[in-house]
């Protein structure tokens, strides 16, 4: 019971608070007067900074990419290398 006494009172101020605030300080605000305008920011150096870094990233990315190519089939090439090697001397051996 005294957690709905505490609501009640609470909301009676709220809507006492609320009656109270005159219309007229409402009414005679204006706006769009004296307001700042936005300033663009020097960005260059920022912009710079980042095409700079966006292009290194791609370079690592191409290169990781390459790397990771290279080490996925780099069984496979060694195995066709070991075959390969092995017909080129066997087959004169057994031709002679």
């Amino acid at each position: 019971m005294p957690e709905e006494e505490k609501i009640e009172e609470t909301v009676e101020e709220t809507t006492e608070v609320a009656e109270e605030a005159p219309e007229e300080e409402v009414a005679a605000i204006a706006y769009d007067v004296g307001t700042p305008m936005v300033v663009d920011p020097f960005m260059e150096p920022f912009e710079t900074a980042v095409e700079s870094i966006r292009r290194r990233a791609q370079l690592i990315a191409r290169n990781q990419k390459l790397d990771s190519g290279f080490t996925a089939g780099a069984p496979l090439g060694v195995a066709a290398g070991i075959l390969f090697t092995l017909i080129l001397v066997l087959v004169p051996l057994l031709w002679m």
